[in-house]
């Protein structure tokens, strides 16, 4: 890997259950996506770190050991309707993973750039969610959203650790877990 050329992500990913659940759901996208990560609910992404990713990982140390593990309810399947056409599982209690998105936010200011985003990853515009199909054509997206807002998602899931991913060429890799307080 060439430093300072990859982007970077913050993600909470699942147990391998709900892993297999999600990409299965995921099949019947696959061919609008062009990349591949694992199922997760992103809390920052994409950036670079400004000086050093040492310096990031010191941050994210900090913040998983001043945040206590904690239980999501994934409830339902919603949509995104403008522009990025997007079929999501939503999360029904927000607040835990809206908290460390903002404590890690304020742990990483200044020390991280944003990177396609054009700012508009940020505290006011955060949802979140686990990503199941995007990029989905507009005239495809009416049949999908009649499908899927029949379909049934309930499930529970315990947040130990969040993860530090490095993506090359499309493909997101996990470089560093990070462990929650018990």
């Amino acid at each position: 890997m060439r430093k300072g050329k990859n982007s970077y992500a913050i993600v909470l990913t699942f147990s391998n259950e709900i892993e297999n659940i999600f990409n299965k759901l995921r099949a019947n996208f696959q061919q609008y996506i062009d990349y591949t990560i694992v199922p997760h609910i992103t809390l920052v992404y994409p950036f670079a770190p400004v000086f050093s990713l040492y310096q990031v990982n010191e941050q994210l140390d900090k913040v998983a050991k001043r945040t206590k593990q904690f239980n999501i309810m994934l409830n339902g399947i919603k949509f995104f309707e403008n522009g990025n056409k997007v079929v999501y599982a939503a999360l029904q209690n927000r607040r835990a993973v809206k908290k460390l998105h903002i404590d890690i936010v304020k742990s990483l200011d200044g020390l991280i750039k944003e990177l396609r985003t054009d700012g508009k990853f940020n505290l006011e515009n955060f949802t979140p969610h686990v990503t199941i199909g995007e990029k989905i054509p507009a005239a495809k997206f009416p049949g999908i959203k009649k499908r899927f807002s029949r379909y049934k998602l309930h499930y529970e899931a315990k947040i130990t650790c969040f993860g530090l991913f490095v993506e090359e060429k499309g493909d997101w890799e996990r470089m560093r877990l990070f462990n929650l307080a018990v």
